[in-house]
């Protein structure tokens, strides 16, 4: 590919989230003249590049990446492994399904207290109703997702000789996949929301620094502390939407035949 056609391809892409990214800073950078209060962005970018010289930046950031990494992989594990049993077992959906939908619908930071009256302020309590947060949604939306797949193709699937974990397993999991794929980034969001909350509600629970920033900001009234911290946050959740759910959904959406791929998306 020439360089002349990648740099359309590029802003094809990338163009639209710059564009409205520059038109967010820009309304951010007017509130700030109207909210004296409000650091702008030049002063959070100071703030930020002060972090990053430091090491606070990066350590705040490699750290809840390995402690979301871990916790939402025992979420993933579970709430997908669950939620197969229950869109395959109609007992089970009857009996479990109502309780996941209203623990989907209680807010998790409820838990946070509860957790660490239980376990204690440790990076443990957190990591619990980090997990337990995120499981309904992935088994719920796991469950919804074996329901939706139609019975034409298991029952095709069965007669070409596929049964028990084998239908499972080839026909049942890939058709799947997209409803899987929705609860998991759903129930990253969720899993993030109870980290980030329970930082602030206790920052030693986990230890990331994010609790630690937010809550010393909180108590110094230093705002330019407590935006880097919230553009770190934002940073952090952006890099995994557009580097792992995004490129999963297209690559799900291309295996399909849901997408031209002769033609520039």
């Amino acid at each position: 590919m020439s360089a002349s056609s990648a740099a359309p391809n590029w802003w094809h892409r990338g163009g639209p989230a710059v564009s409205v990214g520059l038109a967010l800073a820009l309304l951010w950078a007017l509130a700030s003249l109207v909210i004296d209060s409000l650091p702008g962005p030049a002063d959070t970018a100071s703030q930020l590049w002060a972090m990053a010289r430091s090491g606070q930046l990066w350590s705040i950031f490699f750290r809840t990446a390995g402690f979301m990494g871990v916790c939402f992989a025992v979420a993933a594990i579970g709430g997908v492994s669950l939620g197969l049993l229950l869109g395959s077992r109609p007992w089970a959906d009857r009996g479990f399904s109502p309780y996941l939908a209203a623990l989907q619908g209680m807010p998790t930071s409820m838990w946070i207290p509860v957790a660490a009256i239980v376990l204690g302020t440790s990076p443990a309590s957190l990591a619990a109703v980090v997990t337990i947060g995120a499981m309904p949604a992935i088994m719920l939306a796991t469950r919804t997702a074996v329901k939706n797949v139609p019975p034409l193709l298991i029952r095709a699937g069965r007669t070409f000789g596929a049964e028990g974990r084998t239908l499972r397993r080839h026909v049942i999991l890939p058709a799947a996949l997209p409803g899987i794929t929705t609860g998991l980034e759903l129930g990253w969001s969720i899993a993030f929301r109870c980290l980030v909350a329970g930082e602030i509600f206790s920052g030693a629970l986990s230890g990331t620094g994010i609790g630690d920033v937010i809550q010393a900001s909180r108590t110094s009234g230093d705002l330019s502390e407590m935006m880097a911290t919230i553009i770190i946050v934002l940073a952090f959740t952006l890099a995994v939407d557009r580097l792992v759910f995004a490129r999963v959904h297209h690559r799900l959406r291309v295996s399909r035949g849901l997408v031209d791929t002769g033609l520039p998306h």
